[in-house]
């Protein structure tokens, strides 16, 4: 499986196993003034018990963004 169809099969699995679309975890970083990255995951790991592969998907999404 190529990359691009890896991360869309996370996102379409993510509300069912994080109970958040990415729009809406997109929202909650952007709500805490992240400087980078590593802040981003760390951040989703410690305060919402992510996986390593969603926080990291969300924190990359969400940087594109702002």
């Amino acid at each position: 499986m190529d990359p691009l169809s890896m991360e869309r099969a996370i996102i379409s699995k993510m509300i069912e196993r994080t109970g958040k679309s990415i729009e809406q975890w997109i929202e909650i970083v952007k709500d805490n003034d992240f400087s980078k990255h590593g802040e981003i995951v760390k951040f989703l790991k410690q305060e919402h018990s992510l996986t390593h592969g969603y926080a990291n998907l969300i924190a990359r999404r969400a940087r594109d963004l702002y």
